[in-house]
């Protein structure tokens, strides 16, 4: 019997989270499942990562007019109509009206899941596109998913909210068991040395760390503010780095703020690194100052490596607990700058403190692969599987 078809449709397959999380179905899902991933604007890293995998990845050309738009749209209804997937899954708001929407109308006895990997963003965080893609969705949450799979209670609650009401609910977190590794002192010395220049362990060298896309909710303007503010009051040498897409020189937002900060305060603009342990494992102490979160990647990949953890008072991280946690309840900046200054005050942890991980099991796979694995239908049960195995809620 051939093993049953899925489809994934994304907005991207560059870097970020959303595509960080396919790859991983993808790897683990793909000796049962026959898997095409579609990404509907771009495609990247993720691409080639999914492709090495063997993967088949299905990206619109360089093209960005709308005519270009209309004719990939249509090959993605014409392959959903040949292929006749079992099961779609979709991701961020875009991807789950397109795709899911075409799969229902195409493949209607297909099961369509759409993961909702984020709280609801604020009106001034994102496009007008993807404002009203959320609000559709609310409306066509009723017909068009089989279930809808939330990060969180709070995306669930918030969801509902706009007007999200699914046929069956599910939450899935993320969390710190999946992350693929942990704290390894060679890439820190490696990294240290090569991307920071700091030659060597001196008790008087700190290094933070932001790491996240560039996105009005992640609030870097912030972050840089505050080690700007820092930076006069600690007698120690101290490294503030910024990680993830748009982090760079390159991008005249950051590179504005950190050249508003003054000569004083060195910051390193890393962008994209394709190796998150290396940069983990370098940093002394993470600092999250997102707005918004929903079950967010960074904090939990922190925890991993046993990197003490600054969270700004970030909506949807109230229940995050563990080694290394300081969790500000309001969003004063003399708050964070106090408590980053008591921390960089008190220096890093030592290495040993970083080595021991019994807090964190042995990583395991990502929670959404064990979920779909006991979801999704299989070549031997394709209608039982589906049906019995899951455990929705409320």
């Amino acid at each position: 019997m051939s093993r049953p078809s899925l489809v994934i449709v994304i907005n991207a397959l560059d870097t970020g989270g959303a595509e960080r999380t396919c790859i991983e179905l993808a790897r683990h899902l793909q000796a049962d499942y026959r898997i095409e991933v579609v990404a509907l604007l771009i495609g990247g890293r993720a691409e080639q990562d999914l492709r090495s995998l063997g993967v088949e990845a299905t990206v619109p050309s360089p093209s960005t007019s709308l005519l270009g738009r209309v004719r990939f749209g249509w090959r993605l209804a014409g392959m959903l109509r040949r292929k006749k997937p079992d099961a779609v899954l979709t991701f961020l708001y875009v991807a789950d009206l397109i795709g899911g929407v075409l799969a229902r109308i195409l493949v209607p006895r297909c099961r369509v899941f759409w993961n909702v990997r984020c709280n609801v963003p604020a009106r001034r965080h994102v496009s007008f596109a993807t404002h009203c893609a959320s609000r559709v969705n609310g409306l066509l949450s009723r017909i068009v998913p089989t279930g809808i799979v939330y990060c969180s209670p709070l995306a669930q609650v918030q969801h509902e909210a706009i007007g999200f009401r699914g046929r069956r609910n599910y939450v899935v977190e993320n969390s710190a068991a999946a992350v693929p590794f942990s704290f390894d002192p060679r890439k820190r010395t490696a990294f240290r040395n090569e991307r920071l220049n700091l030659r060597d362990e001196r008790a008087d060298e700190y290094v933070f760390l932001f790491v996240g896309r560039f996105d009005p909710v992640k609030r870097v303007d912030q972050y840089i503010e505050a080690c700007a503010r820092l930076q006069g009051r600690c007698s120690r040498n101290l490294v503030f780095v910024l990680a993830g897409r748009g982090m760079e020189r390159g991008n005249p937002v950051v590179a504005a703020a950190v050249d508003a900060a003054g000569p004083g305060a060195r910051f390193e603009l890393l962008g994209h690194l394709p190796d998150p342990q290396a940069v983990y494992s370098a940093a002394d102490c993470l600092v999250v100052t997102s707005e918004s979160e929903g079950s967010p990647n960074v904090v939990y990949e922190a925890m991993a490596t046993r990197l003490p953890t600054v969270i700004w008072a970030t909506v949807g991280t109230e229940a995050i607990e563990g080694w290394g946690i300081h969790r500000l309840e309001t969003r004063r900046m003399e708050d964070l700058v106090d408590l980053m200054e008591r921390l960089a005050t008190a220096g890093a942890p030592v290495v040993s403190e970083r080595l021991d991980r019994q807090e964190v099991a042995v990583p395991s796979e990502h929670p959404l692969v064990t979920f779909y694995k006991k979801l999704l239908p299989s070549a031997e049960e394709p209608q039982e599987r589906c049906s019995s195995s899951a455990s929705p809620g409320r």
